[in-house]
């Protein structure tokens, strides 16, 4: 499929004037939401009674603020130019608990390419560099201090199919209406061995509604013979708290055949429930071990979130 990079420039600036809407159908049986609204509500029932039971197991007295669960499942749908058939499931639950003075977090999901990712990156069908994106990673996370501009937190878990740890510590300081940031930490793979990782970040805020984002990550790990390399710059805009338009260009480099670079239009609008969202998401990547043919493809997501 052939499509030109000034084809898809016009199409990003039309949808990020003029963002889709679609008609409601009043007529439509509201059964099928409410059947969906009652599976959400006993997914966070049993989220928020599970984190509350373990918390209480820890427990010398009981406290004003209760444990609470948190969470999403994202389903996608990724049809591209060489494969219209790429579905993805994700979800992530996250677990804390007061009675260890809101230091201790457990943490579910099945996204082993999530530290890669950049802030306002999404995930595409050939963004990650591990063979174990559905694999089940499990963690609980400890936050050794925290201050106004610095914090640093201890993890220990399963990723990639192994146990790992990760230490890690981030800086953020406000400078007029930009948020800046740094991380940096070491991390250790049974398997895999030891890696290191670097993140920075500039968030600049232009009002409420617009905003300019630029980051990069650098990434190496012991079993990998290449060090990978992201970088990005993301515009968002948010007219009002249902909807959210992101466009953005990012890299990745692994220092071998493995370069590509891709351009994204994201639109995200709420959806029947203040908790349910759907996003549409058409990009263009260019990969170098396919001399940098232009890929076309669309991302459709429905997100469903839980929890406080």
């Amino acid at each position: 499929m052939s499509f030109s990079g000034h084809s898809f420039a016009f199409l990003l600036i039309l949808l990020f004037v003029c963002p889709p809407t679609f008609a409601e159908n009043n007529s439509e049986d509201s059964q099928e939401s409410d059947t969906l609204a009652s599976v959400r509500d006993g997914i966070n029932i049993r989220m928020q009674s599970t984190a509350q039971w373990l918390d209480a197991l820890m427990a010398d007295e009981t406290l004003d603020d209760k444990a609470h669960a948190k969470g999403y499942l994202r389903l996608g749908w990724l049809p591209r130019s060489a494969d219209w058939s790429k579905t993805q499931v994700r979800f992530t639950v996250q677990l804390s608990l007061p009675n260890w003075e809101n230091r201790l977090k457990l943490i579910i999901d099945n996204d082993a390419d999530e530290l890669n990712r950049l802030p306002f990156e999404t995930e595409t069908p050939f963004a990650s560099n591990t063979n174990a994106e559905d694999e089940l990673n499990a963690a609980i996370q400890y936050l050794y201090e925290s201050t106004k501009n610095i914090e640093i937190d201890n993890r220990l878990g399963v990723s990639r199919g192994q146990l790992y740890g990760r230490s890690a510590a981030k800086w953020q300081r406000q400078i007029s209406h930009t948020l800046y940031s740094a991380s940096a930490g070491l991390e250790y793979y049974f398997s895999d061995g030891f890696g290191q990782f670097i993140k920075l970040a500039a968030d600049k805020q232009f009002d409420q509604q617009l905003s300019l984002n630029w980051s990069a990550n650098l990434r190496n790990i012991e079993s990998e013979l290449d060090t990978e390399f992201r970088s990005g710059l993301y515009l968002s805009y948010l007219p009002d708290n249902k909807r959210a338009m992101v466009m953005g260009m990012n890299v990745k480099d692994s220092f071998d055949t493995l370069r590509s670079y891709n351009l994204s239009y994201r639109y995200r609008q709420q959806f029947k429930h203040s908790w349910l969202f759907y996003e549409i998401e058409p990009f263009l990547e260019y990969r170098e071990e396919f001399d940098y043919r232009d890929e076309v493809g669309i991302a459709v997501r429905l997100i469903g979130y839980y929890g406080q």
